[in-house]
């Protein structure tokens, strides 16, 4: 749980330090020019495109439906925080991402092989750690703000710690798994070369499994629908 607190601590001061400096750039000197007659404007392609990101939001879990030898059952997961941080490179209307990515939730309970309900009494804490390598498609990458669409694949390790609910205790999840992730935003341009963002991202797992101490169970793909806002700043 520190961890978690630290990453929050870093991400926001991360932000706030993005968002100070970008307010204080003041106007490029491409776009000065008018007011400063007698300095050459900035050359176009001057800057590198290169760019880092940040964003903090919440997911929302899918339902996973898993089954094994005593049948299939359906669990659920409460929503959590969303986290990610990383690099980039802007092209024009095409931008490649390598970004870390950070989910937590807890779980909260399933539906029985017999289809009756249970809430977990305790533990259950979910934690997905993602390196994706993405790919953003702006456009309107003309404008000073702009839809785009993005999808990312990487390396996911699931971490779920061991759960119980009365009467009954079950083993934890460590698992290393392929990830994904599909985006869709709207970004606005906040200076020449950094824009604020919220977009909305699906991410998921290739499936697994797990044994619980008392059966194996072949997992569905661990989802969550999301949401997320921030920042991405010019180098």
């Amino acid at each position: 749980m520190r961890s978690l607190v630290d990453s929050i601590q870093s991400l926001s001061a991360f932000l706030l330090v993005a968002l100070t400096v970008t307010a204080t750039n003041g106007v490029p000197s491409a776009y000065a020019q008018d007011d400063l007659g007698d300095q050459p404007a900035q050359i176009a392609g001057d800057t590198s495109g290169f760019y880092v990101t940040g964003a903090a939001g919440a997911n929302w879990p899918t339902m996973r439906t898993n089954s094994g030898d005593l049948g299939t059952f359906e669990e659920f997961s409460n929503p959590g925080i969303a986290l990610e941080l990383g690099a980039g490179y802007d092209f024009g209307a095409i931008r490649l991402e390598a970004t870390y990515a950070l989910d937590t939730s807890y779980l909260k309970g399933y539906n029985s092989v017999d289809g009756i309900y249970f809430d977990y009494s305790s533990g259950g804490r979910t934690q997905m750690n993602s390196a994706f390598l993405s790919g953003y498609w702006d456009l309107l990458a003309s404008k000073s703000w702009s839809p785009y669409l993005g999808a990312g694949i990487g390396y996911s390790h699931l971490y779920v710690q061991p759960f119980a609910e009365p009467g009954r205790s079950y083993a934890g999840v460590s698992q290393s798994l392929l990830g994904y992730q599909f985006k869709a935003g709207v970004s606005v341009d906040i200076g020449a070369d950094d824009a604020l963002f919220a977009e909305a991202v699906y991410r998921g797992t290739s499936r697994f499994s797990t044994n619980d101490g008392f059966a194996t169970w072949n997992n569905g793909s661990f989802g969550s629908w999301g949401g997320q806002l921030g920042v991405r700043i010019g180098l």
